[in-house]
C-alpha cells in the first residue's frame, strides 16, 4: 500500500469511490446519494476525531458517529429509518471498496448491522384507472398528446424506467423487429418487446415526428422547443394527463413500471416472467408484485 493511498481522508477517499461507481456505469443520481451520505459520515467523523484518516477508521467510531444527532436527526426532525439504512448502505459499500483498493488495512465497516425494512406497496394503476387514463389521451389529435400517448404507452407497454424512455434515441426503435433497445441499471443493454398495438401507435408517432422534428434531433420524444424532453418534464406531462383524466392518485412515472409489472403477474401468474421483463437480477426484488395481487384479491372478495 503507497503512503498516498494510506494517508487518504475520507473526503478524498469519497472522490476516489465515486470515480468507482463512475467506472462501473452508475447512475448520476446514485453517485450523487453516496456522496451526499458519505460527506455527512466524514464530517461527523471529522468533529469526533479530528484529522482522521480513512486508515484510522474503527468500527466504534462508526458506531459513534451512527449515534450522533447530526446522523440520526435532520433540520426536518428525526431521519428516516430508511435515511439511516441508506446511509449504512452507502458506508459498507464505501469501505469494502477501500479495503479492496488497499486504502485501509481492514473493513471497520463489517460489523454494521443493517435492519431489514418494511417494504411499502407502490402505487400503480388499476385496470380501471388505466383504461381511464389512455381513453383521455386517445381523445386528443395534436401533437403534443400523441407524443405523450406515446411515451405513457410506451412505460405501460414495456416496463422500463423513466430515465431509459427519456434517452431513448430514434433508432433504438426497430418496429419491424418487434423490439426497443434501453440502457438499464449500470449500463447494462437490454431489448424490449414491442406489443403489436403499441407498434402501430409508434408508427403513427414516428411519421408525426419526423414531420415535426428538425430530422438532426436524435430523441425519440421531443419537447415544445425541438430538445430531448428531460425526465422531470415527462414526470410532469403525466401528472397533467392523470389530472385531465380525473385519477387522484399521487403516481409518478414509476408507478406505471409497477402498473406494467403487477398486470403482467396478474395476467400470468408467473413471478419469473416479470423478473424477465422488469430486468431484475433477484427474484426477491419482483416477489413485491405477488403481494400487490394478492390485494387485489382480498378487495375483490370484500366486494362479494
Amino acid at each position: 500500500m503507497s503512503n498516498q493511498t494510506a494517508d487518504l481522508d475520507l473526503t478524498g477517499a469519497t472522490e476516489a469511490f465515486c470515480a468507482r461507481l463512475s467506472a462501473e456505469g452508475r447512475s448520476p443520481a446514485t453517485k450523487a446519494a453516496y456522496r451526499r451520505d458519505l460527506a455527512l459520515v466524514a464530517r461527523v467523523a471529522g468533529e469526533l476525531a479530528p484529522g482522521i484518516v480513512c486508515r484510522a477508521v474503527t468500527a466504534r467510531l462508526l458506531d459513534q458517529v451512527f449515534s450522533a444527532r447530526a446522523v440520526t436527526e435532520s433540520e426536518r426532525g428525526p431521519r428516516s429509518a430508511a435515511s439511516l439504512h441508506r446511509m449504512k448502505t452507502a458506508v459498507r459499500a464505501f469501505f469494502a471498496w477501500a479495503a479492496e483498493a488497499g486504502v485501509v488495512d481492514d473493513n471497520p465497516a463489517r460489523s454494521i448491522r443493517m435492519h431489514r425494512l418494511p417494504r411499502k406497496l407502490p402505487v400503480f394503476l388499476t385496470a380501471a384507472e388505466k383504461k381511464q387514463l389512455l381513453k383521455e389521451l386517445k381523445g386528443r389529435t395534436d401533437f403534443s398528446a400523441l407524443r405523450d400517448r406515446a411515451m405513457i404507452e410506451v412505460l405501460l407497454g414495456t416496463g422500463i424506467r423513466l430515465g431509459e424512455l427519456a434517452a431513448l434515441d430514434m433508432d433504438d426503435i426497430d418496429l419491424d423487429a418487434k423490439h426497443l433497445r434501453v440502457r438499464a441499471k449500470g449500463n447494462v443493454p437490454q431489448v424490449k418487446f414491442i406489443k403489436s398495438d403499441l407498434r402501430t401507435l409508434l408508427r403513427r408517432y414516428l411519421a408525426e415526428r419526423r414531420r415535426h422534428g428538425r430530422p438532426e434531433m436524435e430523441a425519440l420524444f421531443l419537447s415544445n422547443r425541438d430538445g430531448r424532453l428531460c425526465q422531470r418534464q415527462i414526470a410532469n406531462r403525466l401528472a397533467h394527463w392523470l389530472r385531465k383524466a380525473g385519477i387522484e392518485k399521487e403516481l409518478t412515472p414509476h408507478g406505471l413500471r409497477h402498473t406494467f409489472a403487477t398486470h403482467l403477474y396478474g395476467a400470468t401468474n408467473d413471478l419469473l416472467v416479470v423478473q424477465r421483463a422488469l430486468g431484475h437480477r433477484d427474484v426477491s426484488t419482483t416477489q413485491i408484485y405477488t403481494h400487490l395481487v394478492d390485494g387485489q384479491l382480498e378487495e375483490a372478495l370484500e366486494r362479494l
